[in-house]
């Protein structure tokens, strides 16, 4: 979202006058090839003009749509479009490319800002997060620093925790600029390569910058096209399947430098770009369909303004991009979009809302205008047209200038170093003590539930008395995704699954020998968090335990209800379960509604339950656990002594009789078996966040692994008075 282009010269060094006649000399000796550009030097405000435009979008859309509108798309590739405009005049005019200084001088421009916001965001998210999202929220600020969000948001599984802006991470919005720091480093060094061709084989410009940068657009639409296609939460934030959209950037600045298009077909362009930016988001499943083929159209409409540029006429777009409020705004878009999303999610945590309303949205588009010029202001100005900045970067200064004198980048190498040195550090500490914090608090919660204290019985404790149980439950905070429990082996030898492309869904953990009874636990998040009760019953029973996990996807499932991944992982887990024959399967037979009581049963699960025991498979299927509209877990956080605001009746949550009964009740003497835990979740007919000095809930629809280990014995009972035929006793 950075500029490069337009910013005050400074007086010709002694390297500038060098490239300068280098490049008198190539011209007159012809010692490569120069092109004509009809693309005119200098600041294009109706692009200035767009990128507000596009941050205007997210703000809006992220605040009271409360979905992705396709902008960032836009600010993406506007960003490769200024970058390849200033990289091909400068291999036309035979300049060297300096990639070092480049680099130096972006980030010097980048990092202040950005630093100064990630600090503030992690400071005000102690005060206003509870302690289980500390854990994430310091990660999540080191990646943003560090340039690698992107990737950490892509492996943590964004999507699997965060349901509601309640949730989300207040550096979420950083994935887009870790993708962007990205670029910056890596299409300096295609442009490199570009020039290489050019000055050593006297290849021709544009061919050579087009084969490659088009190599790159194709390679990286198709295979963004199929990731989003089988793993589109993870493809949302790979920077591989974005590479398209910054090569789009690249060929539209090479076309600009060759090509007009007539001015009244300009008209048309930008207005049909704009329509198509501003319609993107309200058409198009942003969240579920990007980065594909869909991504074409923000991408194809904001590549119709910048080629539609000033058009001259009284009826073109640019005449809205080049008013002063879009100017304006434009200056301060990049501070805009860094601010916008943290104040949003720390108001939405602070208040426990899942959505703003039209007045708060007002009030919070206002503060992060207001922040984002304070920052220009005080903050991005004052740094870079500094003189004597703070002390950290001045002493640094003094030692690169030293060590480096010929490098006219050794000024802003040192402040960016210091920039990483005095954020990194604090940092670095914070992650120390917050996972000091977390293990404290693990081992104490497994200190107490495996000695099955009386202070901390959690599951074991209904029926009987809880009075004097809620004063410091357990787990006290941490980090969530320790609370969900896993097993310790990948499956190989004669665990590995028949069909290869399952292995990457399975894992395994031995309490017997290998031809000991086997339990697969399959589905989704659901079915993982059963491990918490399903592992201590392995280890007394001593049979093995096998996991076949995919997150966000129910098993069973009918197809047209289901991704494609997810539809295939359905058809290969029955064709595995019929071939392998384990004693038991696991699945969840339900799916609760966090909005209502209308709990469901996939069409599939009749069917899937006959074909399994008919093969001989004990099914056991265990009732869906409460969803609810809110973290209920950081509800009872903040709730204080008292935490009845954060229950909810079971009749709110659960169907009066369960969907599953009578399907598990159909072939049963086949070795189904239904276990019903509605009042194991909810007690006395409440669905409380806290059972027997335990929390229950690990943010709104997870079970916490501390917990479930209390419901052990309980599922146990109750699948063998179902008819669960096992060997072996548990005493829990």
């Amino acid at each position: 979202m950075s500029e490069t282009s337009g910013t005050p010269q400074a007086p010709a060094s002694q390297g500038t006058r060098t490239a300068a006649l280098r490049t008198v000399k190539a011209r007159e000796t012809n010692d490569y090839p120069l092109e004509e550009f009809i693309e005119s030097r200098g600041f294009r405000p109706e692009i200035q003009g767009l990128r507000a435009f596009a941050v205007l979008l997210v703000v809006l859309y992220h605040v009271w749509v409360g979905k992705v509108s396709g902008g960032v798309d836009v600010f993406l590739f506007i960003s490769a479009f200024l970058l390849s405009l200033s990289f091909m005049r400068k291999i036309n005019e035979g300049k060297p490319l300096n990639l070092f200084s480049y680099w130096m001088h972006v980030f010097q421009r980048l990092l202040p800002v950005a630093t100064v916001v990630i600090a503030g965001t992690t400071i005000a998210s102690f005060f206003v997060l509870a302690p289980s999202r500390w854990s994430q929220t310091v990660t999540d600020a080191t990646s943003s620093l560090f340039y690698f969000q992107n990737w950490n948001l892509a492996f943590s599984s964004v999507d699997y925790y965060a349901q509601n802006a309640s949730v989300k991470s207040p550096f979420q919005h950083f994935w887009s600029l870790s993708i962007q720091g990205q670029i910056f480093i890596i299409w300096p060094l295609l442009f490199a390569a570009v020039a290489y061709v050019v000055h050593r084989f006297r290849g021709n410009l544009f061919t050579t910058a087009v084969f490659i940068f088009n190599t790159v657009f194709v390679a990286s639409l198709t295979f963004s096209i199929v990731e989003t296609d089988t793993n589109q939460g993870f493809a949302y934030f790979d920077t591989r399947t974005r590479l398209w959209e910054f090569a789009i950037g690249t060929l539209l600045a090479m076309l600009t430098l060759k090509w007009k298009a007539p001015e009244k077909a300009r008209v048309v362009m930008g207005w049909v770009g704009i329509i198509g930016l501003v319609t993107c988001g309200a058409i198009l499943p942003v969240e579920r369909a990007f980065p594909g083929y869909l991504a074409l159209w923000p991408v194809i409409s904001g590549a119709l303004v910048i080629m539609a540029g000033r058009t001259n006429s009284r009826w073109g777009i640019d005449r809205l991009l080049v008013s002063a409020p879009l100017q304006n705004l434009g200056n301060i878009s990049y501070a805009l979009y860094l601010v916008h999303w943290p104040i949003l999610i720390l108001y939405s945590s602070a208040v426990g809302t899942s959505r703003v309303n039209f007045i708060e949205g007002a009030v919070i588009i206002l503060a992060s205008i207001g922040l984002a010029w304070l920052l220009i202001r005080f903050v991005e100005k004052p740094l870079r047209y500094r003189k004597d900045p703070f002390v950290p970067w001045l002493m640094m200064k003094m030692r690169f200038k030293t060590i480096f004198s010929v490098k006219t980048w050794a000024d802003q190498l040192a402040f960016i170093l210091a920039i990483f040195l005095v954020a990194g550090v604090p940092l670095v500490a914070a992650q120390a003590w917050v996972g000091y914090r977390n293990t404290q608090s693990e081992q104490n919660a497994e200190l107490q539930v495996q000695t099955a204290s009386e202070n901390y019985p959690g599951a074991r404790a209904i029926g009987g008395a809880q009075q004097g149980l809620i004063d410091n439950p357990i787990p006290s905070g941490g980090d969530v995704k320790t609370q969900f429990d896993g097993l310790s082996d990948p499956c190989t030898g004669g665990f590995a699954p028949s069909d290869p492309a399952l292995a990457k869904y399975c894992n395994v953990q031995k309490y017997g020998p290998e031809d000991a009874p086997l339990t697969m636990v399959i589905g989704n998040s659901h079915a993982e968090q059963a491990l918490s009760i399903f592992k201590p019953i392995a280890e007394q029973t001593k049979t093995n335990l096998q996991t076949y996990l995919l997150g966000g996807c129910q098993y069973p499932v009918r197809a047209v209800n289901a991704s494609n991944e997810c539809s295939e992982f359905n058809t290969k887990m029955t064709e595995e379960i019929l071939k392998r024959k384990p004693q038991t399967v696991v699945l969840i037979a339900t799916v609760a509604q966090a909005r209502s009581n209308d709990e469901r049963v996939d069409p599939s699960l009749d069917e899937t339950v006959r074909r399994l025991t008919e093969a001989g498979v004990q099914v056991i299927g265990l009732r869906d656990n409460p969803r609810f509209e809110y973290n209920i877990y950081e509800c009872a956080q903040k709730a204080g002594a008292d935490k009845s605001s954060c229950a909810r009746p079971a009749s709110d949550k659960y169907a009066a009789e369960n969907p599953a009964k009578e399907i598990f009740d159909k072939y049963r003497n086949q070795g189904a078996v239904m276990v019903d835990l509605k009042d194991v979740y909810c007690p006395d007919g409440m669905c409380s966040p806290v059972v027997g000095n335990i929390y229950v809930y690990l943010d709104d629809n997870h079970v916490s692994k501390t917990y479930g280990r209390t419901m052990a014995q309980e599922v146990f009972q109750r699948a063998a008075e179902g008819g669960w035929l096992v060997s072996g006793k548990v005493n829990l």
